[in-house]
């Protein structure tokens, strides 16, 4: 799995029907985080984010996402501690492959599940998209509870020229 940030962050905003707004209020309600590197190669600074990556004030190099800030903190914290020689004024002076994998390597020694950019997009989507079932099965279940619920209307008896009434 690649966190590395290639070309623009995609961030909801291609979405059809109402630009995102409904990704990011899901994305928002679910707590999710972002681990980030930002700034140039060999010069890249670490944090985390709850919020828009695209706004932490320099260009993102590698964000990876988890479940919330406890588990971003746990992340960084140990981000810090492998890169420790690496750090010059609060940036870390190694090249974006190291800073990935310094990323990969603390969330797997403190336990925590990542998952790229990308990934984490196509889940907030897919969640979009199981509500919008979910909301349309209740809908079709009131439709047809209503149906049944009207009362029968009577039968109409069979005229005698009607060929698959007298059988």
């Amino acid at each position: 799995m690649t966190f590395a940030i290639s070309g623009d962050l995609q961030w909801f905003s291609r979405s059809k029907y109402d630009g995102g707004k409904t990704e990011r209020k899901i994305f928002d309600q679910n707590g999710h985080c972002a681990i980030y590197f930002a700034g140039k190669d060999r010069a890249l600074r670490l944090g985390w984010t709850g919020r828009d990556p695209r706004k932490i004030g320099e260009p993102a190099r590698i964000i990876a996402w988890c479940a919330n800030d406890q588990f971003a903190k746990r992340v960084v914290n140990e981000v810090s501690q492998l890169l420790s020689s690496h750090s010059v004024s609060g940036r870390y002076d190694v090249p974006v492959n190291l800073a990935e994998q310094a990323i990969c390597v603390a969330a797997k020694n403190v336990g925590v599940q990542i998952a790229s950019h990308e990934a984490m997009m196509q889940h907030v989507k897919a969640m979009r998209h199981r509500r919008l079932e979910e909301e349309l099965s209740r809908a079709e279940a009131e439709l047809r509870n209503a149906e049944l619920e009207r009362e029968p209307q009577p039968a109409s008896p069979a005229s005698s020229q009607d060929e698959y009434a007298n059988f």
